[in-house]
């Protein structure tokens, strides 16, 4: 009870916090002409999306995989679906929305296939998983910038997918971006449980009437998938799905995943409309404005590390 009451209200703090956050984000200065408005709408409402989105599929993955230092940045899926992106950019100069983002799915699947099998093969730890998802994160990092030289020429706003951008923003992006959201919306409810089994381990889970591989793949494939869209609009906003679990635990100092998948998503959420802001306050030269997911990386590479050390220190592998 005392943890649900804690929920609701940190949960109510962080609605209001949003709210205040979305409105400063559209009315930041006046008069502003309703062309500008109704940019800024778009833009804060897609930010706000995709930080749920990356914050619950971050919780997700790293429930799933019983690892805390994992998120769809660091298993390579995001770097996957970048350069299936790019790769679509290249072969088909112009197709529908819906075409990048499939092979951003395809992508962002294999990369995180490829991942598990080589995390599996070297001991399935923790560290495993790390090691083998910035192998990973890597290669597919490298074929997108090499990709990118060919592909600006057409498209000079692909720059932007290479480091997570809302200067593209755009009415278009919604139905993707909503399909990500239902995605991870429609896995909470039935998914929170069994997560919770499944941290104790598959015997528990076993116990409890769950099936740890079916549940853990269907978190997998809501994760990878979700993640995926998200990139095919906005590029590599990497961390982020790392940083608000964790918060979110230590906050409702809890690892129930009831509670810590949805504030997950809400701290996600203002966490990058703040570096959006940020990034739109810090203008550059060359482009405009400091992408947030550069923006993100600088402060999130950091928790990143403090985690591996810390594991280290408590010898945990």
């Amino acid at each position: 009870m005392y943890t649900r009451t804690k929920f609701v209200l940190i949960s109510t703090f962080l609605l209001i916090l949003l709210f205040i956050t979305i409105y400063f984000s559209i009315y930041e200065d006046h008069p502003v002409n309703d062309l500008v408005l109704k940019y800024r709408f778009y833009r804060v409402i897609e930010a706000v999306t995709a930080g749920f989105v990356l914050g619950f599929a971050g919780a997700y993955l790293q429930a799933s995989l019983r690892n805390p230092l994992v998120d769809h940045y660091i298993l390579g899926i995001g770097s996957g679906a970048l350069f299936t992106v790019y790769l679509a950019y290249l072969l088909f100069a112009s197709v529908q929305l819906i075409v990048y983002s499939s092979v951003a799915i395809i992508g962002g699947l294999t990369a995180l296939a490829i991942t598990v099998l080589i995390a599996e093969s070297i001991g399935g730890g923790a560290t495993s998983y790390v090691l083998a998802g910035l192998g990973v994160n890597s290669l597919f990092s490298g074929l997108s910038v090499l990709l990118s030289y060919f592909i600006l020429t057409v498209n000079p706003y692909a720059l932007y997918l290479l480091v997570g951008s809302f200067i593209v923003a755009t009415p278009s992006y919604i139905p993707i971006i909503l399909v990500s959201l239902i995605l991870v919306a429609t896995g909470y409810f039935p998914l929170a449980k069994p997560l919770n089994a499944l941290i104790l381990g598959d015997e528990y889970a076993y116990q409890l009437g769950y099936n740890p591989r079916i549940y853990r793949l269907a978190t997998i494939l809501i994760a990878g998938i979700s993640s995926s869209l998200i990139v095919s609009c906005f590029g590599l906003i990497g961390f982020l799905g790392l940083v608000a679990p964790h918060i979110a635990r230590l906050l409702i100092k809890s690892s129930d995943n009831r509670y810590v998948l949805f504030l997950s998503g809400l701290l996600a959420s203002i966490l990058l409309l703040i570096t959006d802001d940020i990034s739109r306050i810090l203008l550059v030269s060359v482009t405009g404005e400091v992408p947030a997911g550069a923006i993100v990386s600088v402060f999130g590479a950091p928790f990143f590390l403090f985690l591996i050390v810390s594991r280290r220190r408590g010898g945990v592998r």
